[in-house]
């Protein structure tokens, strides 16, 4: 009987052969990386979060979570895209001062352009509604959008704004305001010195109510309109005198501001480019 036994053993090629497989076993040339799945994912998702942020390097810096929707990327545009047109007109400013006061209030709000507005209207030039209704919106027109990214962005605004650990710790404390004094800042927001964008974006991550927000938000918009159109109607044919004299060197004073521009970044890459060296 164990010759029998024996002999069926010595006939059996399967068991003998080394190079079969079955299910569960690893072939010599496949390692250990395909037995253990961990082991050949882990590299790969490394490798494709390295290989997304050499290649798109805003990835690091994105507030959002995943795959940006349309509403990201249109408060991503408000909150950098028309900073950057503001400062790409800037070198209009002069000429707007002067020549078209309303409209720089529409664009951007400027006390300066409320002022400038305010002084044509004391001399009959322009309606004083049409002062204080474009220094309102132009002052109040895009708030609520930074409001709307901290509520949506949470944590992840931070990004856009704290350069380093020390920053982020600055930033972080400012979920410790109490909702009064939160609602203060905001409606002082327009106060020369504060960083009225900054406090909007606290509002929203902090969960303030937009309904409680935007109360705060008008009402500093239209107080400080009215300052600053009371300031120019009281200054009034002296105002003026001053932006005749503007414009007189609205030229000059529009290729000083684009000479001061670049002058500004070339040597800020100069000094860049020579940091580097060292």
């Amino acid at each position: 009987m164990s010759d029998d036994r024996a002999e069926r053993d010595e006939a059996d090629p399967v068991s003998a052969d080394p190079s079969s497989t079955t299910p569960g076993s690893t072939e010599p040339g496949d390692g250990s990386a395909q037995a253990d799945g961990s082991a050949t994912t882990e590299p790969d998702a490394t490798s494709e979060s390295e290989s997304e942020a050499k290649e798109n390097p805003w990835a690091a810096i994105k507030p959002w979570q995943g795959k940006a929707a349309g509403l990201d990327k249109l408060l991503l545009f408000i909150i950098i895209g028309v900073p950057l047109i503001y400062l790409g007109l800037m070198p209009l400013r002069p000429w707007m001062l002067v020549h078209a006061p309303v409209v720089q209030e529409f664009i951007n709000g400027a006390k300066t352009s409320i002022v400038a507005a305010a002084a044509y209207a004391r001399v009959g030039e322009i309606p004083l509604w049409l002062v204080v209704v474009a220094g309102f919106v132009g002052m109040a027109k895009l708030d609520w959008a930074f409001w709307l990214a901290g509520r949506r962005w949470g944590d992840g605004v931070l990004r856009l704004f704290a350069q380093n650990e020390r920053q982020l710790k600055r930033i972080n404390q400012l979920k410790k305001i109490p909702s009064w004094a939160l609602f203060l800042m905001t409606l002082i927001s327009r106060c020369p010195g504060i960083p009225g964008t900054l406090v909007y974006l606290v509002a929203g991550w902090t969960r303030m109510r937009l309904s409680l927000f935007l109360v705060a938000d008008l009402l500093g918009c239209l107080i400080f309109t009215l300052i600053w159109t009371f300031l120019g109607y009281q200054l009034g044919e002296a105002a003026v005198d001053i932006l005749k004299v503007i414009d007189k060197y609205a030229l000059w004073l529009t290729l000083a501001l684009i000479v001061g521009i670049f002058a500004f970044s070339f040597f800020k890459e100069y000094r860049k480019q020579k940091k580097e060296q060292v």
